[in-house]
């Protein structure tokens, strides 16, 4: 049994600028044996970081097409751990754990028309099960619906992805304070629900900022979609992995372990609430 407190070797074979404050890891196990072991679920995460600096977590946002070969990591700059690892090349290399927690019900979820909602990083949660949906992984007869959500231009994420995405995806981006030059949506991500018509009876994900949830589960509602088929991700509570440090508790659970995915009918309002 692999022993989840060891870190992991990994390569790195491409680093990518991805927006005005976020990186794009391509990574690579040093060790040849490892791949072969490796495999996660849509929405678990990784600890990645250097010896001496720390390490932090972050959503796997590669498709599992070529996990073998690779996994992608995306960084936002948001302190001194970040900042070490947005100082990585290729060539370089630094320490991963996992994969954590638990993701999508991907057998439950892929059958099923999907509505992927994210604020700001939350594309990244939601970029994985985009590719999988492109490669042909996913119930091909079903829609997949995107509500993508950013303050401005500069905080777009993937962005050389979408012509690829919208071959199959229904994409819909709407930016709350875009520069002049923006002829798309703007305003707030619930917006969206007022101008688009969402897929017919879709299982929603959810993936943002703290403050975006509670305003769009109540747009969810209103189309009547169940607590079973809502899953929202709190992988924002996210610490050490192992549920050692309790830094993501809430109530009874552990998000780091438990979670960090969760359908809406299993943590309830009041846990919502909590967890943020």
């Amino acid at each position: 049994m692999k022993n989840l407190f060891i870190p992991q070797e990994v390569k790195v074979l491409k680093v990518e600028k991805d927006s005005i404050d976020t990186k794009l890891f391509t990574l690579a196990f040093a060790d040849k044996k490892q791949p072969k072991d490796f495999s996660f679920e849509h929405g678990q995460f990784m600890m990645f970081g250097l010896p001496g600096s720390g390490e932090a977590a972050f959503d796997i946002c590669s498709g599992s097409k070529n996990n073998e070969k690779f996994f992608q990591l995306n960084v936002r700059l948001v302190g001194k751990v970040t900042k070490k690892l947005h100082e990585l090349k290729k060539g370089d290399r630094a320490w991963v754990r996992g994969p954590f927690g638990r993701g999508f019900p991907l057998n439950k979820i892929k059958n099923r028309n999907l509505l992927l909602i994210g604020g700001g990083c939350g594309s990244v949660t939601l970029r994985s099960l985009i590719l999988d949906h492109l490669d042909g992984r996913l119930n091909p007869k079903n829609k997949v619906q995107v509500f993508y959500g950013c303050q401005n231009q500069k905080t777009l994420q993937f962005t050389d992805e979408y012509k690829d995405w919208q071959k199959k995806v229904d994409l819909n981006i709407i930016l709350e304070k875009p520069k002049k030059s923006w002829s798309g949506d703007k305003g707030l991500i619930t917006n969206l629900f007022k101008k688009k018509e969402v897929v017919p009876v879709p299982v929603a994900i959810i993936c943002g900022p703290p403050v975006m949830y509670k305003f769009v589960i109540a747009e969810l509602k209103k189309l009547n979609i169940k607590d079973e088929d809502i899953y929202v991700s709190l992988e924002r509570r996210m610490s050490c992995g192992t549920g050692t440090c309790q830094h993501c508790a809430i109530g009874s659970k552990y998000v780091c372990q438990d979670g960090p995915v969760f359908s809406l009918s299993e943590i309830g309002d009041n846990y919502m609430m909590d967890a943020y």
